[in-house]
C-alpha cells in the first residue's frame, strides 16, 4: 500500500476526530458540573442575599432604627447576618429539592408487577427502563441500587433486607447533608459572644478615672456587646426552626420513597417461596444436597473431635510427666542453691555482728575517755572561775581603799594648811597620826603592801 506524502489515512482521521470529540464532551461535562455546583452553592446565594440586604440598608430603602441597630451596627453583626443568609440559602435549596423530588415519587418507573413475578434474567431490562428517568431522583437511585444488588448476587431472597439497608443509608445521608446548616447554627451564637467580648473590652478600655463624667464611649461599648448577642440568638432561633421544618419535609419524602420502592420491588422476582415449580424443585434439590453435606460435615466433625480428644489426652499425659520431672529437677537445684546462699548469709551475718560489736566497744571507750576529759575540764574551769571571783573581790576592796586613801590625802592636805595657818601644828599632827593609824587598821586585811604603821604615817605627815 502506497500512501502519498502529506495525505492522512481516513481511519486515522476518523480516530483523531473521535478522540477530539470525546475530549470536547468531557470538557463540556466538566464545565456543566462545575456550573451546577456553583449555581447550587448556598455560600454563593447567601453572600448574594446578604449583599442585597445591606445594599438596601445603606441605600436608605430600609431605614428602620431597630433593623439598623441590630443588623448593621457592628462588623460582627455583618458576619452574623451573612452566615444567617448562607444557612437560609442552604435550607431553601434543600426544600426546593424536596418539593421537586416529591412530585416524582408518585410515578412508577418499573410498571406494575406481572402475575407470577419476574425472573432474575429480567434485571437488565428493568435497569434499562430506569435509564430513561433522571438519575438524580431518589426513587430512581433507590431502585437502581436494589436491582444492582440482585444482579450482582444472583439472588432475590435478601432483597427486602437490602431495601431496609438502603433506606437507612439514605436517612443517614440526609442527616449528613445538613452539616453546613448545623455549623452555621453553632457559629452564629459564637460570633455573638465574640461581639460581646469585644464590646465589653472596648467599654473597659474607655473606662478611666479622668473620663468618669463622660461615659458615652462606655455605654456604646456595652450596647455593642448586648446587641450582637441578641442578634445572634434571634438569628440562630430562626435558623433552628427553619431547619426543623425542612427536616420534617425531607423525612416525609424519605418515607414516601421507602413505600414506593417497597411497592415496586417487594415480590417482583421469583424466589423459593413462589409458586414456580422449577424453582421449588431446585429448592428441594438444594435442600437435599444441604442435608447430605450437613451429615458429611457432622461425621467429619465427630472424627476430628475424637482425634482431638485422643491427641489431647496424649499431650496432657506427656505434659504431666515432663512437668513432674522438670519440677523435681528445678526443686532440687533450687534447694541446693538456697542452702548455699543460706550458709553464706549466716557467715556474713556473723562477721557483720562481730565487726559491729568491736566498733561499739571502741566507740564506748572513746566516749568514756572524752567524757572524763570533759569532766576534768569542767572542774578546772570551776576552780579558775572561783579564783577569778576572789581576785575580783580583792580588786574591788583595793579600789575602795585607794579611793578612801585619796580622800584622806585631800583631807590631810587641807588640815595641814589649816594647822599651819592656826599655829597648832603639833596638835593637828597627833590627830592626823591617830587617823592614819585608824585607817591602817581598817585596810590591813586587803593587801600586804597597803599596811602602814602609825609611825610611817606620822613620818609621811611630817614629810608632807
Amino acid at each position: 500500500m502506497v500512501v502519498m506524502k502529506g495525505v492522512v489515512p481516513a481511519g486515522r482521521r476518523l480516530s483523531a476526530g473521535k478522540s477530539t470529540a470525546a475530549r470536547e464532551v468531557r470538557k463540556v461535562s466538566a464545565i456543566n458540573s462545575l456550573a451546577a455546583v456553583v449555581i447550587r452553592s448556598p455560600i454563593l446565594w447567601g453572600a448574594a442575599a446578604a449583599f442585597c440586604f445591606y445594599a438596601l440598608i445603606h441605600g436608605g430603602l430600609v431605614d428602620n432604627p431597630m433593623a439598623v441597630r441590630y443588623l448593621a451596627g457592628h462588623w460582627v453583626e455583618y458576619v452574623e447576618v451573612g452566615m444567617f443568609f448562607v444557612g437560609i440559602a442552604a435550607l431553601t435549596l434543600r426544600l426546593q429539592d424536596v418539593f421537586a423530588q416529591r412530585r416524582r415519587v408518585d410515578a412508577e418507573p418499573l410498571g406494575a408487577i406481572p402475575v407470577g413475578g419476574q425472573t432474575l434474567d429480567d434485571v437488565d431490562a428493568l435497569l434499562e427502563e430506569l435509564d430513561e428517568h433522571d438519575a438524580g431522583e431518589r426513587l430512581t437511585g433507590r431502585l437502581r441500587a436494589a436491582l444492582d444488588f440482585v444482579r450482582r448476587t444472583g439472588d432475590a431472597n435478601e432483597l427486602e433486607d437490602h431495601l431496609k439497608y438502603l433506606a437507612d443509608i439514605d436517612a443517614a445521608r440526609a442527616a449528613q447533608s445538613y452539616g453546613l446548616v448545623r455549623f452555621v447554627i453553632w457559629a452564629i451564637p459564637i460570633m455573638g459572644f465574640l461581639g460581646t467580648v469585644i464590646g465589653i473590652t472596648v467599654a473597659i478600655a474607655n473606662l478611666s478615672p479622668s473620663q468618669m463624667e463622660n461615659i458615652t464611649d462606655v455605654v456604646a461599648g456595652l450596647g455593642t456587646a448586648f446587641d450582637t448577642t441578641a442578634t445572634a440568638l434571634g438569628l440562630s432561633m430562626v435558623l433552628m426552626f427553619s431547619h426543623f421544618v425542612v427536616d420534617r419535609q425531607e423525612q416525609s419524602l424519605l418515607q414516601r420513597v421507602d413505600d414506593a420502592s417497597w411497592s415496586a420491588l417487594a415480590g417482583r422476582f421469583q424466589t423459593i417461596d413462589s409458586d414456580n415449580g422449577t424453582a421449588f424443585a431446585m429448592a428441594k434439590l438444594g435442600d437435599a444436597v444441604g442435608r447430605s453435606s450437613a451429615r458429611l460435615l457432622e461425621s467429619q466433625e465427630r472424627a476430628w473431635r475424637s482425634m482431638q480428644a485422643n491427641t489431647k489426652d496424649q499431650l496432657s499425659s506427656a505434659a504431666d510427666i515432663a512437668g513432674t520431672r522438670m519440677a523435681a529437677s528445678i526443686a532440687t537445684a533450687v534447694d541446693g542453691v538456697l542452702a548455699g546462699w543460706g550458709d553464706r548469709l549466716q557467715d556474713a551475718n556473723r562477721r557483720i555482728l562481730a565487726d559491729r560489736e568491736d566498733r561499739w566497744s571502741s566507740a564506748s571507750d572513746s566516749m568514756a575517755t572524752a567524757m572524763q576529759q570533759v569532766s576534768d575540764l569542767v572542774v578546772r574551769m570551776d576552780e579558775q572561775q572561783r579564783i577569778l571571783v576572789e581576785q575580783g573581790e580583792i580588786l574591788g576592796r583595793v579600789v575602795e581603799a585607794t579611793r578612801d586613801l585619796a580622800a584622806l590625802e585631800r583631807t590631810l592636805a587641807r588640815n595641814l594648811e589649816t594647822a599651819a595657818a592656826s599655829a597648832r601644828f603639833e596638835e593637828t599632827l597627833n590627830a592626823l597620826g591617830a587617823a592614819v593609824q585608824l585607817l591602817a587598821s581598817r585596810t590591813g586585811n586587803v593587801v600586804d603592801t597597803g599596811r602602814l604603821s602609825a609611825r610611817e604615817s606620822v613620818s609621811l605627815g611630817k614629810a608632807a
